[in-house]
């Protein structure tokens, strides 16, 4: 009787049958063993398929990327505020494939800035300062106005040709401020001797048309170090720094509006404060905002200087942030999708946007002071 029999061929790892004789001898009362046969070959092949998957974990293999190379492109950023001079900063994209990659400043671009579709000024270029001979030449190149700030009320088009690229382009116009004040103020108690500093910021949305807003806080702060209870001393410094108190939006839900389901903290956060009113259209908004922490004893001459700024933006500067945000906490995740940074520039890539602000401020003590010490730290 013919009897398939599994051959593996110990190299390539392939099954293969061959048909081969066998007698099988004829015992009164049994039938031959077919079933012994099957049972044989299912092993066999499960220890194949395992001893596969195991040889293929172990190995790696490299593929050449066969796809077409990436042409660079000029890339753009330029940042229009009523009140600064004008100022655009020009670099080049490149090849991930492009290595080594050299970077160089562009002294050689020509850079038009154009309202209303006629020319206003071709900007001028500004060598960086100079650097430590060991330091890497910065690829980002700056060009500025003398004289002209952006206004209300015109469209600007800012264009960029560098020699060997196509001349590249972006337009935008200033958006009109939205009023802010801050509403209130207070202190609570959080436990273990901790307190928080609440602040509520309102302002109202302009009905009948979209609106986009970035939330930013500079600002300045004196603290005097030293143990509890202990009375001031003429002779200990207030150290003052700089800070951003824009995190302190990150609990309201405008700003994060899913921080109540990321319980695993894998949402990308909104580093860039940014929203719409997609969700307030017309109507008067309260932003909520908390600094743990915070408990400046003034008596000590600590202080607080803080500007909470509504900034108006316009949408490609919006979709630009908001997409750069999540590029920028997902980059090198091998487990997450590919995130394109949103452009508006053509024939190149970056942004060309415009914001305007309006702000209130928050002080708690006073500063300076004559006869008190103080000094800036580092960071």
């Amino acid at each position: 009787m013919k009897i398939p029999r599994i051959i593996v061929h110990p190299t390539a790892m392939k099954i293969t049958t061959k048909i081969v004789d066998r007698t099988t001898p004829k015992i009164p009362g049994k039938i031959a063993s077919l079933t012994t046969v099957k049972i044989t070959t299912k092993i066999v092949s499960l220890t194949v398929v395992v001893l596969a998957v195991m040889i293929h974990a172990g190995c790696e293999r490299v593929i050449d990327y066969r796809g077409p190379e990436t042409e660079p492109k000029a890339v753009i950023y330029a940042l229009l505020e009523p009140d600064r001079l004008i100022s655009v900063t020009v670099s080049e994209s490149h090849s991930v494939f492009q290595v080594p990659w050299q970077p160089r400043q562009i002294n050689d671009a020509t850079v038009r800035v154009y309202r209303d579709g006629d020319l206003l000024e071709t900007l001028a270029y500004k060598s960086p300062e100079p650097a430590d001979e060991n330091a890497p030449v910065s690829p980002y190149s700056l060009y500025s106005s003398v004289t002209n700030k952006p206004e209300f009320g015109h469209t600007y088009r800012i264009e960029v040709l560098i020699p060997g690229y196509p001349a590249a382009y972006g337009e935008t116009e200033l958006p009109d401020p939205v009023d802010v004040e801050v509403a209130d103020t207070s202190s609570s108690d959080i436990g273990y001797g901790n307190r928080q500093l609440n602040v509520k910021l309102r302002f109202r949305d302009p009905a009948d048309e979209e609106n986009y807003y970035r939330f930013t806080a500079p600002a300045t702060m004196g603290n005097y170090y030293a143990f509890p209870g202990e009375p001031y001393d003429p002779g200990q410094k207030v150290y003052i720094r700089i800070d951003d108190l824009s995190y302190g939006a990150l609990s309201d839900p405008i700003i994060s509006p899913m921080q109540d389901d990321d319980i695993f903290g894998i949402y990308p956060q909104n580093e860039y404060y940014v929203f719409t009113d997609e969700l307030i259209p017309g109507k008067e908004y309260t932003l909520n905002l908390k600094y743990t922490g915070f408990n400046f004893n003034t008596e000590h001459y600590e202080f607080l200087r803080a500007s909470f700024r509504l900034n108006s933006i316009t949408r490609d500067l919006y979709l630009y942030l908001q997409s750069y945000s999540v590029y920028g906490q997902t980059e090198g995740n091998p487990l997450a999708e590919p995130v394109p940074v949103y452009t508006n520039i053509i024939n190149g890539l970056g942004i060309v946007g415009a914001l305007s602000f309006s702000q209130d401020s928050l002080k708690i003590g006073d500063y300076p002071v004559e006869g008190v010490q103080y000094e800036m730290q580092p960071y």
